[in-house]
């Protein structure tokens, strides 16, 4: 990029002294200064002194994203010997809108040690080629043939220009600096990401800041921005990209700028092992952030959370469409007898309660084996979200009334508001529990969390208080009938219901394919459309040759039917994308341009290297976390915000099993999604959790909590 950019900066200055530039005086006056008496066998400093019009500028050694650093030859006399150029510390500036360059304004001296020979020459005449490229709103490049001459043992006027320069080259840095400076690295591909944290005592006019030196013939520097935290703490950021064929570099050299006591600037060189980035003082995975149990009242306080989380559950948008048709199904049975009624509720119940029993059984399982899961581990899995697709689909498709199955101890499993079996009510439980999964009600959060590092009787025992907690409304109404009178009455209304619900379902199947797509690609979207096709075709045939005066044969023919059709777009459709999923060929999902995907090194550097980081723990199949990305997160003023304090935002996509992620979570004490964190910047034993629910304003007084603990010195 950088050689781009000089190559177009040269032809622009080109054209300029093409078009006669050159008729008027030139934006840079150059000269020679000396200042002490010259003795043989001694030292002498001589600058090139450069004198710029108002509003342009000339480069450092380390021009930037553009421009040349000013060339300088001696010609001197037979036996003296001119040491290095040393540059004043630069000041940063900004061209062409976003590129970042080094430079001078006003008027800058170049120094250069000079030794003299044993024997002086009766009159000393020093020569200097020099040429520069000084910019403003175009470039110009310039050159000039300096001399001057010298008796010795003559006086030499004094015009204290170079005095006012000799404290602006930099020194090596001391312990007695009023500075401090720490860094990160992070290898992308062949690119080195560098980020300089640099802390002083006092801050303003741009400083403190860090400006990198050349890195050699083999690679060049991309130079970011300087982001301020607070008055005196600044990160300066940089890329070193190698040139094909050539070896990462490995030590950057660079200068240290900050602002003495009197409020001139100083500058300290520094020098950084790429290869040794200092040790992350802490460990992301390794640290519990979690509650004490006491502070939430130990195992009875969980309790209470996990039932009241389970309450909650019932208001989530995951489970609306079959907690509509309980609901209704309530209402029809408001000329039940009250057994029959209580007899429906403990079947719902039922379905529930076995259900969080068996998710229960099975994270106790898997974590015997070593793994580690969470809730709503299911999701992360093709194959089940592929299943519930095909039921609730087909669910949809029976409350459009394509289709009615019945099954023992219930008058249809297809027509789920009828309300009429107990294995209906039972299925109703299940099918609730089972949508619910991918949603983490307030409070339940925690609750879990706690489960999924507790014994196995603990996470059955906390499992069943979320269970009883989902299914406390319904028991309440199925132990008072007669509450259900406040409900509408039975009536035509309740068709029309049933069939608003099966649009709700449908809804709930674009949602799941939108979750599959996801994991698998647009491809996989696609072939379980076709395999949903084939779904309700079966259902059409079972729907139209079979009901209560069908014959055996014919029920048997239809069945046949149904299923072969079934089966075949199974092995068709469906299995060639759970083999590839199996393989691990699954299609990652575009991570968005603003989010940054979560890695354990990167947060653990952006948090050392005092930025803010903001950790989104979030899935596709997780309505609640989808619900908040795309109205609180979206919201223009927390953007700004987020902009204003350079906030690092982390999206920890938890769509498909990820064990890091997974271990994040337990470290925070929580076994789903969503989950919000702010790092404050150099605070990493401070994070800030926010609730499952959350506003712009939670979020931004959130932001206002870490920049201040973020601008506090030292550990609490």
């Amino acid at each position: 990029m950088r050689p781009v950019l000089i190559m177009c900066l040269t032809l622009v200055a080109v054209s300029c002294l093409a078009q006669g530039f050159g008729g008027s005086k030139h934006p840079v006056q150059a000269r020679l200064v000396v200042e002490t008496d010259i003795q043989a066998g001694s030292d002498f400093d001589i600058a090139v002194v450069l004198d710029m019009a108002p509003n342009w500028h000339t480069y450092w050694v380390f021009s930037g994203d553009a421009g040349l650093p000013t060339r300088v030859k001696w010609n001197l006399p037979e036996g003296f010997a001119a040491g290095d150029l040393r540059w004043p510390g630069p000041h940063r500036y900004t061209e062409g809108g976003d590129l970042t360059v080094f430079g001078y304004a006003d008027q800058v001296a170049l120094f250069t040690n000079v030794h003299t020979p044993a024997v002086l020459p009766d009159t000393i005449r020093v020569g200097a080629d020099v040429s520069w490229l000084v910019c403003a709103h175009v470039c110009i490049p310039g050159d000039t043939s300096l001399t001057w001459s010298y008796v010795p043992e003559t006086p030499i006027p004094d015009t204290r220009v170079l005095a006012g320069y000799r404290p602006l080259l930099a020194s090596l840095l001391s312990e007695d600096d009023p500075i401090s400076w720490t860094y990160s690295v992070r290898d992308v591909d062949e690119v080195r990401q560098v980020e300089v944290l640099v802390e002083a005592e006092r801050g303003g006019h741009g400083l403190p800041d860090f400006y990198p030196m050349p890195v050699g013939a083999g690679a060049y520097i991309d130079a970011g921005p300087r982001i301020e935290h607070e008055p005196g703490k600044a990160t300066s950021r940089l890329e070193i990209v190698p040139y094909s064929g050539e070896p990462p570099v490995q030590v950057l050299t660079g200068v240290i700028a900050y602002e003495s006591a009197n409020g001139d600037p100083r500058y300290r060189s520094i020098s950084i092992d790429l290869d040794k980035a200092p040790a992350v003082t802490f460990d992301l995975l390794g640290t519990d952030y979690t509650l004490d149990d006491d502070t939430l009242g130990g195992i009875w306080g969980f309790l209470l959370m996990a039932v009241m989380g389970g309450l909650i559950l019932n208001l989530m948008p995951c489970v609306l469409p079959v907690i509509s048709l309980k609901m209704m199904s309530l209402v029809s049975q408001s000329g039940e007898s009250v057994a029959r009624v209580r007899q429906l509720g403990l079947a719902f119940t039922a379905g529930i309660l076995v259900t969080f029993l068996a998710l229960a059984a099975t994270v106790v399982a898997i974590q015997a084996g070593g793994e580690q899961i969470g809730w709503g581990f299911q999701f992360q899995s093709p194959a089940f979200v592929l299943f519930l697709t095909g039921l609730v689909f087909v669910l949809g498709l029976s409350l459009f009334g394509v289709v009615t199955i019945r099954l023992p101890g219930s008058s249809s499993f297809g027509a789920i508001a009828d309300g009429g079996g107990v294995g209906s009510s039972f299925l109703n439980g299940v099918l609730a529990t089972i949508l619910a999964t991918p949603c983490t009600a307030p409070f339940l959060g925690a609750a879990l969390g706690f489960a999924f590092s507790q014994s196995a009787r603990i996470i059955f025992i906390i499992f069943s208080a979320a269970a009883f907690g989902m299914a406390l409304p319904y028991l309440v109404l199925a132990w008072h009938p007669g509450w259900i009178r406040y409900l509408p009455k039975p009536g035509v209304w309740m068709e029309h219901f049933k069939q608003g619900m099966g649009f709700l379902l449908m809804a709930t199947v674009l949602w799941l394919l939108w979750v599959l797509g996801k994991q698998l690609g647009m491809e996989a979207v696609v072939w379980t459309g076709a395999f949903l096709l084939c779904l309700a075709l079966g259902a059409w045939l079972l729907g139209s040759w079979v009901d209560l005066c069908s014959s055996g044969r014919q029920r048997l023919a239809a069945w046949t039917a149904a299923l072969v059709i079934a089966i075949g777009g199974y092995f068709i459709f469906l299995r060639p994308l759970l083999v590839q999923s199996a393989g691990g060929q699954a299609v990652a999902s575009t991570a968005d341009v603003d989010w940054e995907s979560f890695e354990v090194e990167r947060v653990e550097a952006h948090i050392v290297a005092g930025r803010t980081v903001f950790i989104d723990f979030t899935a596709e199949w997780c309505w609640t976390c989808k619900v908040n990305e795309r109205t609180v997160l979206a919201d223009a003023d927390l953007w700004a915000r987020f902009e204003e304090l350079d906030v690092a935002l982390v999206k920890a996509d938890w769509t498909s099993r990820n064990p890091e992620i997974t271990d994040m979570l337990r470290a925070f004490g929580r076994s789903g999604v969503p989950l919000y964190v702010i790092f404050p910047g150099g605070r990493p034993e401070r994070p800030l959790i926010l609730p499952e629910v959350i506003t712009a304003g939670i979020v931004l007084e959130h932001l206002e909590r870490a920049q201040a603990l973020s601008q506090m010195k030292g550990f609490e």
